[in-house]
């Protein structure tokens, strides 16, 4: 196992696999992807179907360097999480909402890495929801690279 800064947070309040690849399709509008266990996704580039070792690989990129990402929301609620790399994955804005106490505590005391910072720009309104949805997308994904485990190709 590759050794890296990683959170302590396991969410275990999680959507299913069949909400996060219809979701993932909805959001990628016809690109085909890879599903890991714990919802992490890598989009393959053009056409070009990665082989599973390839799409782990890209898992492996995005905690071994800055593990930034980046939160759009949807007009239907949900977030869509993007990191390096064509790797993300999808926060569901009805679990958000229903355990956002839960969520926040456990985002801002365990999802993040040793000695981070988070910051914000100062032009955008920052919303607690937003790095809520990103940590916990983020935590999922450090969940696949220590076990990536592929449940389904889209």
């Amino acid at each position: 196992m590759i050794e890296f800064p990683r959170p302590s947070w396991k969410p275990d309040i999680v959507p299913s696999i069949a909400w996060t690849v219809g979701r993932l399709q909805k959001y990628l509008q016809n690109k085909q992807f890879t599903v890991f266990e714990n919802g992490s996704c890598v989009v393959w580039p053009g056409s070009e179907r990665l082989i599973e070792q390839e799409a782990v690989g890209r898992l492996n990129a995005v905690v071994t360097h800055h593990p930034d990402f980046k939160v759009r929301r949807h007009s239907d609620g949900n977030f869509l999480v993007t990191f390096r790399g064509g790797v993300g994955g999808v926060m569901s804005g009805d679990i958000l909402r229903d355990n956002l106490s839960v969520l926040r505590k456990d985002a801002f005391g365990k999802g993040l890495l040793p000695s981070e910072i988070i910051e914000v720009d100062s032009h955008e309104k920052a919303n607690d929801m937003d790095f809520i949805a990103g940590l916990y997308v983020r935590a999922r994904l450090y969940i696949d690279v220590d076990s990536p485990v592929v449940v389904s190709v889209a």
